[in-house]
């Protein structure tokens, strides 16, 4: 929600700061149009600049996985409600925001249908008029022309009025109109699709005057000004009566139409080029908000040579560390760890299912997938250096760390008699239920 509030009041503001004064209302129609879609949609997509992109899967070398019969574990907290205060309750507050603005959607469409259902009715070609009588303004709604045909107009001003509401129909501005009320209730908590809707209105009332001034005539200035005290004209005895979502030739910010009509400049296509580097730098902001922040470090690792042998230093400022020798550790030796009691791997695995608590998540964030974990057993059978391998998420990581840290001491592995370091990798498949197969060893340099 914030990475798409963020997103959209970069694109509003370039609209306002380059294109909003400018001609060129065809482009700016597009524009104010695809902010809302970028906005809803680039927070969705899995982008992670740099290091994420181009990059496949982990390649897992000399795995067995083979997978034991299904086992469930945790599956009743698996569905556990996390509560109101959770996600969860996140989730119920934007579906009521949601609700809101589409029920109001729903009454305005339905409001217009009920003012409009007895009202007498003339096809004509490509469209329908409606008389209005006076109860309704001269608008537009879909193929659908309302007139108000107890205004007095001349046959030119008719002409003329006719004209912008055949426009609105022509280049389909309903279909943006309701397309962006939908986006409207997906990012209805973001100030700027309220906005961008605004704009993309008047940008409307821009493209039907002008269709209408050059339907009517070549666009001569007192063409133009005559145009400008119609719509004066009619604002001034329709003060204050509109109509829900239809397009309105009476009342929509009409001083800024009137002023945009009597702009002659030409249009600067220098600023619509600025538009593709602004979808770069919102591309770039998505992925860098969802990259990993590298850690900050404090201390640098060197490889040095001491008698002959590589060791390793840590350096950290003015101090230098000499690091023991790293042991060795075995992928597979003669006498293989084993739990007290014995079991073989079989016991393992069961250990670790026996500790494994399902991680409680939401709906939306719970996922199918394996999960490979590694963990040495040390020469006095101790586990130490749990880590996964292959992950599929912090909650089903840590869950599966948590459960092999429980493992009881072993009965160490031995190689020429000598109790050695072992090695091994457990996959983990997470369907719902959990299914654990037998470990594997890997060898660990």
């Amino acid at each position: 929600m914030l990475l798409s509030t963020v997103l959209l009041g970069l694109w509003w503001l370039g609209y306002r700061l380059l294109l909003r004064g400018e001609r060129s209302f065809a482009y700016n129609r597009a524009y104010l149009g695809l902010g809302p879609v970028l906005a809803a949609g680039l927070p969705l997509l899995p982008l992670a600049w740099p290091a994420g992109w181009g990059v496949g899967p982990a390649a897992l070398p000399r795995l067995a996985t083979v997978l034991l019969p299904a086992v469930q574990v945790g599956a009743a907290d698996a569905t556990a409600s996390p509560g109101f205060a959770g996600p969860q309750g996140l989730w119920l507050v934007y579906l009521a925001g949601a609700g809101v603005v589409l029920a109001r959607l729903g009454w305005a469409v339905g409001r217009l249908w009920w003012q409009a259902r007895h009202l007498p009715r003339r096809p004509q070609a490509g469209y329908t008029l409606i008389e209005t009588q006076g109860r309704l303004p001269t608008s537009s709604f879909g193929r659908v022309i309302f007139w108000d045909d107890s205004l007095a107009l001349s046959p030119a001003e008719a002409r003329q009025v006719l004209a912008h509401e055949q426009a609105h129909r022509h280049q389909g501005h309903t279909y943006d109109r309701l397309s962006l009320e939908l986006l409207r209730a997906v990012l209805w908590f973001n100030p700027f699709v309220h906005l961008c809707a605004r704009a993309l209105a008047l940008t409307h009332e821009y493209l039907a005057d002008e269709a209408a001034l050059r339907a009517t005539s070549n666009a001569t200035s007192s063409l133009a000004i005559s145009y400008s005290q119609l719509l004066a004209r009619q604002v001034a005895s329709r003060l204050g009566f509109s109509v829900p979502l239809a397009h309105s030739f009476s009342h929509s910010q009409t001083l800024s139409r009137i002023a945009m009509i009597q702009k002659t400049s030409p249009i600067r296509r220098w600023k619509q080029g600025l538009a593709l580097p602004l979808l770069g730098a919102c591309v770039f902001a998505v992925a860098c908000e969802k990259a990993a922040p590298p850690a900050t470090p404090t201390e640098k690792l060197e490889l040095i040579k001491i008698d002959g042998q590589n060791r390793l230093v840590v350096r950290k400022g003015s101090e230098t560390t000499l690091l023991p020798p790293p042991p060795v550790v075995y992928d597979f030796v003669e006498q293989m760890p084993e739990l007290t009691g014995g079991g073989g791997p079989e016991a393992i695995v069961r250990n670790i299912q026996q500790h494994l608590v399902y991680p409680k998540l939401p709906a939306a964030e719970q996922h199918t997938g394996r999960v490979f974990a590694s963990f040495i057993v040390t020469d006095k059978g101790e586990v130490q250096a749990a880590k996964v391998i292959k992950g599929l998420s912090a909650a089903y990581d840590e869950a599966v760390l948590a459960a092999i840290r429980q493992l009881p001491k072993f009965v160490p592995g031995k190689k020429d008699g000598k109790a050695v370091n072992v090695s091994f990798t457990v996959p983990l498949l997470f369907v719902g239920t959990i299914q654990v197969a037998t470990p594997a060893a890997n060898r660990t340099k």
